[in-house]
């Protein structure tokens, strides 16, 4: 499963850029909360909150999904 976690990151590495976020204690878990709330990961919530700020149109999840399928096989 090596060559599985090799192409992941590289697919990753290929298609994302990475946002490394520190908040103040205790505002993870409001942030985290919340997100369980939307019916959405961390990452998700803060990511369409991002968008919505800069208008950027949100992909469709099915695409994500599919894309993210490829990782787990």
């Amino acid at each position: 499963m090596a060559g599985n976690t090799e192409y992941k990151n590289k697919f990753i590495s290929e298609n994302y850029d990475r946002i490394f976020l520190t908040v103040p204690k205790g505002t993870k878990a409001l942030i985290e909360e919340r997100a369980k709330i939307e019916g959405m990961s961390i990452n998700g919530y803060i990511t369409s909150l991002v968008n919505k700020e800069l208008g950027i149109e949100q992909k469709s999840n099915k695409n994500e999904k599919k894309e993210m399928e490829i990782f787990l096989f």
